[in-house]
Parts: C-alpha cells; sequence; structure tokens
C-alpha cells in the first residue's frame, strides 16, 4: 500500500464513521479545470499523463462541512484543488490560479495564503480524530505536527505562463541554477509552516513535477 492509499483509506473511515459518503478523487486534470461561470472552462493541465489525486474542494465541501456545524453561515473552508502524497511521503498541496498574479491584486495573493492555513488545519483535524487508525500513523507525526509540517509538506501554485510572464521569467532563471521560485508574498508559509512553497507556469510543472511524480 502506498502512503497515498494510506491517507486516502483514512479519509474515507473519517467520512464513513460521520455518515458520509464522499467522492474524493479526481484526476490532476480536472482538478486543474476553471469554471468562471460563463460555461467557458478550461483547464490549466492538459497533460498527457493522468495523475490521480483528492480533490480538496469536494473533501471540504461534500464532507468536511458536514462534519461540523453545516449551520453556520461561514460555509465550507476555501480549499486548494489539489493533494497527494509521493513513495518518499512528501506531502502536497497544488493550487492552481487560471489569473494574473503579479497585478495588484491583494484579494488573489490573500486568498492564496488563506488556502493554505486553512487546509492544513483541516487535515489536521481530520487526521487527530483518526489517530488510532494503524495506517496514518505509518506516515504522519502525532507527536509533532509542526515539524513534520516543515520537513514533509509542500505547497505549489501553478498559473498560465502567458497571463503571468514576470513568474515565467523567474521559474526559468531559477531554474537555470537548480532553484525553485517563491513568490515573494508566498515566503511566509516557507519560512513559518511548510517545508517548501513555490510556485511553477503549466509547461514547468507537467515537466518537473506530474511527469517524475512516483507514489
Amino acid at each position: 500500500m502506498t502512503n497515498f492509499e494510506r491517507f486516502a483509506d483514512t479519509f474515507k473511515d473519517y467520512f464513513d464513521n460521520h455518515g458520509l459518503r464522499v467522492d474524493f478523487f479526481t484526476d490532476m486534470r480536472q482538478a486543474s479545470r476553471n469554471d468562471d461561470g460563463s460555461g467557458a472552462a478550461r483547464c490549466i493541465y492538459i497533460g498527457k499523463r493522468k495523475l490521480d489525486v483528492i480533490d480538496m474542494d469536494a473533501v471540504a465541501k461534500e464532507g468536511y462541512y458536514y462534519t461540523k456545524d453545516a449551520s453556520s453561515d461561514s460555509g465550507p473552508i476555501n480549499s486548494v484543488d489539489a493533494f497527494l502524497i509521493n513513495y518518499s511521503n512528501e506531502w502536497f498541496f497544488i493550487e492552481f490560479k487560471d489569473t494574473k498574479i503579479n497585478a495588484d491584486k491583494s484579494k488573489t495573493k490573500d486568498n492564496i495564503i488563506k488556502k493554505a492555513y486553512s487546509n492544513w488545519y483541516m487535515i489536521l483535524d481530520i487526521l487527530f480524530e483518526s489517530k488510532d487508525a494503524q495506517g496514518i500513523r505509518k506516515i504522519f507525526d502525532f507527536e509533532n505536527p509542526v515539524h513534520f509540517a516543515k520537513q514533509h509538506v509542500h505547497y505549489i501554485l501553478v498559473c498560465p505562463w502567458a497571463k503571468n510572464p514576470q513568474i515565467f521569467e523567474q521559474v526559468r532563471n531559477h531554474e537555470k541554477i537548480g532553484e525553485r521560485y517563491t513568490p515573494p508574498f508566498m515566503c511566509r508559509l516557507k519560512d513559518y509552516l511548510f517545508k517548501d512553497v513555490y510556485a511553477y507556469t503549466e509547461d514547468v510543472f507537467e515537466r518537473k513535477f506530474v511527469n517524475v511524480f512516483e507514489y
């Protein structure tokens, strides 16, 4: 059983224990789908490889929300698009943004930061309620979750290069020297919360992440 399967089984058991059936599996292409409400949906990732992921939107809106006070006016948490775990137990949150990031849009940037915290806290809440499950204990440190996040959790922002020429240039230049590019507004996440936080354009994401990923 892979680390990803252990994690997914824990989520399934958590929802089962709450009397919920949540279909939280999807693939990377569908997870990258942007629907602006006009009916003209577009997928940011259009690569050939079909990579299975956990649909965090489904987890938050179809499951986790109903395990809490569903009558709350606050509604479900604002979720990232995808989550997966590789063979070496590195955890990845993936957020796709089909918009211009470097423009003076503090709301967009604040949304990206807020999702990092809210999704991590949601996962912690689910895991600690499921801490007696043997499978999850093999891949998560319940004694020190803060240290675990700083050693194992990554947050990746994926945005179109055509809408973000500045990020495109930064990603390309950092790649030339063997580094990943962290947008300045995301540095606080890398310094205080996760192991690594960085941005990719869709072509680099396919080449550097999707095509080399191993469960």
